[in-house]
């Protein structure tokens, strides 16, 4: 059973708590999973969310110390995620600003209270180009004008209708 959770849990297109899976590893005592959110991550805010369970249980460890670095180039981000910073209060979250596309190396580096293993997990995080905001909305814009198409069309269609009806009653 826990090998076929391990299976489910390591796919790279799975997405947890509004993000997909960076990383995951497997450090015994205790495995790291790391998500990104949004799908994909682009440039500006992003929510980076690690999981941090043991490895025979797979249970969440709730107390601990996560630290997140970012790298690029000379760019050196770091950050401390926190319960508070999450929706889903098994995980470690922290919003991070990235203000440039490109691979972002990270490391995020775990400390449970009262144990000694520090447990630290590193991969890269490819940020795509900003979404232009008229790309990204534009549905929404549309949908008025759309709704009033749909109406005009459905008014004039009942008009004909109620015309024909009238003028073949006259004759």
């Amino acid at each position: 059973m826990r090998v076929l959770v391990l299976f489910l849990v390591s796919t790279c297109s799975l997405l947890a708590d509004g993000g997909a899976v960076l990383l995951q590893r497997e450090m015994p005592p205790f495995v790291v999973t790391v998500f990104a959110s949004p799908t994909p991550p682009r440039a500006g805010m992003i929510d980076l969310s690690v999981l941090f369970q043991t490895v025979a249980t797979l249970e969440p460890v709730l107390d601990a110390d996560v630290k997140l670095l970012l790298t690029s180039g000379e760019d050196r981000l770091e950050t401390r995620a926190t319960h508070d910073g999450a929706q889903n209060k098994v995980m470690y979250a922290a919003p991070v600003l990235l203000d440039h596309p490109g691979n972002w190396r990270f490391t995020v580096t775990v400390r449970p209270r009262g144990s000694t293993p520090v447990v630290e997990a590193m991969g890269v995080l490819a940020i795509a180009e900003r979404e232009p905001k008229l790309e990204a909305y534009w549905g929404y814009l549309a949908l008025p004008f759309v709704c009033l198409a749909v109406y005009a069309v459905h008014q004039r269609l009942r008009w004909s209708k109620e015309f024909r009806g009238a003028g073949a009653r006259a004759c």
